[in-house]
Parts: structure tokens; sequence; C-alpha cells
């Protein structure tokens, strides 16, 4: 999974960020399954993810700091 930049989300709507985490929450969950099933074994795909995720959520919450 690529990495997603600082540059690319804060160009980004509200609306895009919110399916854009509901996408990745997905994702996430898929991946662990199949980790748990035993049918993946990259934990590369996890962490990816996981900061993409991260990603998301800081650009969301830096956004409702600055609106208040």
């Amino acid at each position: 999974m690529k990495a997603t930049k600082q540059e690319e989300l804060r160009a980004l709507t509200v609306e895009e960020l919110v399916t854009r985490e509901k996408g990745l929450r997905e994702s996430l969950f898929k991946i662990r399954m199949r980790l748990a099933t035993g049918q993946m074994s990259k934990m590369a795909d996890i962490i990816a993810t996981k900061r993409n995720l991260a990603r998301i959520l800081t650009e969301q919450n830096r956004r409702l700091k600055a609106a208040q």
C-alpha cells in the first residue's frame, strides 16, 4: 500500500476524508481477517494501512481545531 502524502490530504474535502477513512477501516478489517485465517503473512500491509488511517485522522483533527 502506498503512503498518502500530507499535501494530498490537505487538498481533499471533509467528505472525501470521511470516505477514505471508512475505506481504510474496512480494508484494515479485511486484512486482519485474512491474517487470522492464515491467508496473508505480510505485516507491512497492516502497518501501512494503520499509518494512512492515522494520517487521515490527524488531518481531520487539525481541521477541527482550526475551525474553533
